[in-house]
């Protein structure tokens, strides 16, 4: 460094290298969203960086977008474009001017959307109907579900298929409504009424997924807010495996399929039986080594020498213990008896639930496409029909209908 009546001089690398430090530490200009018009759109150079520049009415700076940014582009803009970007700020040494190096370009139009429903997120999360102190407990054995969803859907039919699967004892009331479009918000609002005021203990509220577009009315304000007000427990199983709905955030429990929904909300029968035999044998193990330790403690007094003249006294002891020990024994095998008796009749209710067992016993179901024909009203002359059977399927034409 050179000095001149005592004032030091720098090179002009260490002027821009200490703004470029000034800029890079300085967290305002770190991470920053930026809203603006683009212009002096090159496209990309040699190296695959893309260079322009944003404006509005007053100013104007100047963007790089690097190649590896640039790839995950999916869509494309040009000059004129609205656009939103996040990025950094810095300043290049060589020639000390600075620019906005670009990590994430967002169309106007999406990140206008996105933009207003991370506002609406902060306030409704202020408000604290995201707050986990508010979550209602999830009933362990449900005795009836309401699940809100559209009307033969594949939803409707992972739902119905799953629970049955898991355990056919609990009672489902679907309540269809519109997941998606202009009518879906009025509908699912009268849906979620219609269950919250019925004798179900549990809600279910589940689509299969979709586009972005297809899933906006689960961000409505009113739709949140009613969610968080519930009188009873939901589960939502709305589709999103990124970014969770505003809806998600507001139930009790979110998943991410309808399949996962019931798995969540119903405890496999099977489970609850392995476990009833589980607790009937660790009673009979509890109670087997009770009495062996009190036959132990008898045994051990027997052999005492100052009580041996008592050995009467304790011979009827032990025989009051035989018989309370048979009689044990007794209650056991009876308690173990009824709950053979339990068991036996759920598998037996299992397998005439089990549709598999109807279609092996010469049943068959008509499908058309992927939907069950409940009323030959539903068919017309020359469809195409699935007939399943309990060893396969068979392709058919319709030739002729006759309503009995």
């Amino acid at each position: 460094m050179i000095t001149y009546e005592n004032k030091p001089f720098y090179t002009i690398f260490e002027i821009n290298d200490y703004i470029k430090t000034l800029f890079d530490n300085t967290l305002t200009l770190n991470n920053v969203g930026l809203i603006g018009e683009v212009s002096n759109f090159r496209g990309a150079n040699r190296s695959g960086h893309l260079y322009f520049s944003l404006k509005d009415e007053k100013s104007i700076i100047s963007c790089v977008l690097f190649k590896y940014d640039a790839m995950k582009l999916n869509f494309s803009f040009k000059d004129g474009d609205m656009i939103l970007v996040i990025g950094n700020i810095s300043s290049y040494i060589a020639n000390g001017t600075y620019q906005l190096i670009i990590k994430k370009v967002i169309p106007y139009g999406e990140g206008n959307i996105l933009l207003k429903r991370e506002q609406l997120k902060e306030k409704l999360y202020k408000e604290g109907l995201f707050d986990i102190s508010k979550k209602k407990q999830i009933p362990y054995f449900p005795k009836k579900i309401s699940i809100i969803c559209g009307e033969n859907s594949a939803a409707e039919r992972d739902f119905s298929f799953n629970i049955k699967r898991r355990n056919p004892l609990v009672e489902v009331n679907f309540i269809y409504s519109k997941v998606q479009g202009n009518e879906a918000l009025d509908d699912l609002l009268n849906a979620l009424n219609k269950a919250s005021n019925d004798d179900s203990d549990l809600i279910i509220l589940g689509r299969g997924g979709g586009a972005k577009e297809d899933l906006m009315v689960f961000d409505e304000e009113q739709l949140v807010r009613k969610v968080a007000s519930l009188n009873k427990p939901i589960i939502s199983a709305i589709g999103h495996e990124i970014n969770l709905s505003l809806v998600d955030l507001a139930s009790d429990v979110h998943v991410s399929t309808p399949t996962a929904a019931c798995e969540r909300a119903v405890v496999n029968i099977e489970d609850i039986i392995k476990e009833l035999y589980f607790i009937k044998s660790n009673i009979y193990k509890s109670l087997i080594n009770k009495i062996d330790n009190y036959e132990k403690k008898i045994m051990e007094l027997k052999n005492i020498p100052a009580l041996k003249s008592y050995s009467s006294y304790l011979f009827e002891i032990e025989k009051q213990l035989g018989n309370l020990s048979s009689l044990i024994n007794s209650s056991i095998n009876k308690i173990i008896d009824i709950n053979n008796n339990k068991i036996n009749n759920l598998k037996l209710r299992l397998s005439v639930l089990d549709i598999n067992n109807l279609l092996n016993k010469g049943y068959s179901l008509v499908y058309k496409g992927n939907k069950l024909i409940k009323d030959i009203s539903s068919l017309s002359l020359d469809d195409e029909i699935i007939i399943k059977t309990g060893n396969g399927k068979i392709v058919a034409r319709i030739t002729d209908l006759k309503k009995e």
